[in-house]
């Protein structure tokens, strides 16, 4: 059947992608009227789109003035990176065993198509939006495939923090490159069955994320 999407997933998607790629600011407040107006809708699924930011601590809600984008905080990226250690490393371990599979040789092909086709080409362009669009694709891969209900749904709650996080820390000089290389080193570890060693690359990775992000917001 065809999903006829409501104007309230319509209004969150809108809000998601402006709050991720900066349009909507931190430091800035916005009224529902201002973004009903620009979206041509009424103030009601702008209402139920930011009541969803909230949930998802994107966005503060201040009474009678309206809402603003919620900063992201060290201890916010701290433990953001910790979830994704604690779900991923896991996820690599399973699929480095399983990868005489057909479904662990599916999801390989996946993670090196994200590599070479997408990724690589988007090494020197700063378009980064969509190069954090294929980081978060290549990083669910692994995660889909041990087919955990509670892994999807906690990667798919993150899911917003998570772009927020990776694109501001694509934007410093020569980081595509370094994040490809740092993604190739966990696909070459997990397509050798090298749980472990994915693991420490997936780790090292995130640490190496978390240093670019924690010393902006001390600078």
């Amino acid at each position: 059947m065809i999903r006829k999407v409501s104007y309230k997933d319509q209004v969150y998607e809108y809000m998601k992608h402006s709050i991720v790629d900066g349009t909507i600011k931190v430091g800035e407040i916005y009224s529902e009227q201002m973004i009903a107006d620009r979206l041509n809708v009424s103030r009601t699924p702008v209402r139920e789109a930011v009541l969803q930011l909230k949930n998802e601590k994107l966005v503060e809600v201040y009474n009678n003035r309206g809402f603003g984008v919620r900063p992201v905080s060290a201890e916010d990226i701290r433990q953001i990176i910790q979830a994704r250690i604690a779900i991923e490393t896991y996820s690599l371990c399973r699929l480095a065993e399983s990868i005489h599979t057909h479904e662990g040789k599916d999801a390989l092909r996946k993670m090196e198509a994200c590599l070479k086709e997408k990724m690589e080409s988007l090494r020197d362009v700063q378009e980064h939006y969509r190069f954090m669009q294929v980081d978060m694709e290549f990083h669910g891969i692994s995660i889909l495939f041990t087919n955990n209900e509670y892994f999807m749904g906690m990667h798919r709650m993150m899911r917003a923090q998570l772009e927020r996080v990776t694109i501001s820390s694509l934007v410093y000089q020569g980081r595509h490159a370094a994040a490809l290389q740092e993604h190739e080193a966990i696909f070459r570890e997990v397509s050798r069955g090298n749980g472990q060693e994915a693991a420490a690359a997936l780790e090292k990775h995130m640490w190496m994320t978390e240093e670019i992000l924690t010393g902006h917001l001390l600078t």
